[in-house]
């Protein structure tokens, strides 16, 4: 039997935030593999992923303070089942001392609905929110190799390290943050822990002139990056929720999401434009899927510039967390728990 042959073992594993970490060890490729691997069963038809729900409460207005249930059934290589309970305030580092973010990830077995492991999530949805974006950039990135991040949070970081793994290692970085002692901080690491050249902007305007790729990792909670600032042929990566104005995307030559259906959601960038009529399937030039499996082109022309909106998708975490289980049941990492 193999590792991933959950009733093959009795109890359920649990995994801490450490022992994910053990598991996976120093190479993060791990999961740029399990976010293709989820996104061709995607494109084949063999995964099941419902419209995640938002926990909300009335007093806590801020875009990034809810609480997110992401279920999914990935199959082909994976075969799994599982759901990512992720929360999120966005005042948690400056009045709690704690990350932002936090997480934990259930599987369960496919057939019989057992659960078959529970693991700290914060881990791996950062890496698989990283992933996503590598395998981004082997497709729509442009030849040039000079990178501008706008936030200099955690995201900031696993993206530049994975970008540098998995698709390449940047020229020439360039970042902004609302926080100055946020972006040396980040500039500093990425010279030693990367041996990257690095160049600290006090306005977003300039960190942006003359990048090909630019990664945008905010908590900003309304547009504020105009298509003016977007130097044509770039690849912009929309990671975080609000940031680009509407005009952003109406400048590009080519919008590609992780998922349609899940972009489209109420109070959503793209969303918001289809009701007033400025977006819409037709619009939409391919979603990732497509794009690992050549189905729909990817970059095409140097002067295109391209806009990707991923929303983050369960199959990743749930791929991605099966990648963790395995290598941590074939290293006898974590704790077994009685059912």
């Amino acid at each position: 039997m193999n590792a991933l042959d959950p009733i093959a073992h009795d109890g359920l594993l649990y995994l801490s935030a450490a022992d994910v970490e053990r598991a996976v060890g120093p190479e993060r490729t791990l999961f740029v593999e399990a976010v293709e691997a989820a996104l061709r069963a995607q494109a084949a038809g063999d995964v099941v992923q419902p419209l995640k729900p938002y926990l909300r409460r009335p007093d806590r207005p801020h875009p990034t303070d809810r609480i997110i249930a992401m279920p999914a059934y990935v199959g082909g290589e994976v075969h799994l089942s599982g759901i990512k309970w992720i929360g999120s305030a966005h005042d948690n580092q400056e009045v709690r001392g704690v990350p932002r973010a936090s997480a934990v990830i259930v599987l369960n077995d496919a057939d019989s609905a057992y659960p078959v492991a529970i693991m700290d999530g914060s881990f791996v949805s950062a890496w698989r929110t990283a992933a996503v974006s590598a395998l981004a950039c082997r497709h729509l990135a442009p030849e040039g190799r000079r990178l501008a991040v706008l936030g200099a949070g955690l995201l900031a970081r696993t993206h530049l390290s994975l970008l540098c793994e998995a698709w390449d290692r940047p020229e020439a970085v360039e970042v902004h943050d609302v926080s100055p002692q946020q972006a040396e901080s980040f500039a500093r690491w990425a010279r030693e822990e990367h041996g990257l050249t690095v160049t600290v902007h006090d306005d977003a305007a300039g960190c942006l002139r003359d990048s090909d790729v630019i990664l945008v990792v905010t908590t900003a909670p309304e547009p504020w990056i105009a298509a003016e600032w977007v130097p044509r042929g770039s690849l912009f990566l929309n990671v975080s929720l609000a940031d680009p104005m509407p005009d952003v995307v109406l400048a590009s030559d080519k919008v590609v999401v992780d998922c349609y259906e899940q972009v489209m959601r109420p109070g959503k960038l793209l969303h918001t434009m289809a009701q007033q009529g400025t977006f819409g399937p037709d619009r939409c030039h391919a979603e990732l899927s497509q794009l690992v499996t050549g189905a729909r082109p990817g970059r095409e022309k140097p002067e295109e510039t391209i806009f990707f909106n991923p929303i983050g998708q369960a199959v990743g975490d749930i791929a991605c967390s099966a990648a963790v289980y395995g290598r941590a049941v074939e290293n006898g990492v974590g704790t077994r728990l009685e059912r």
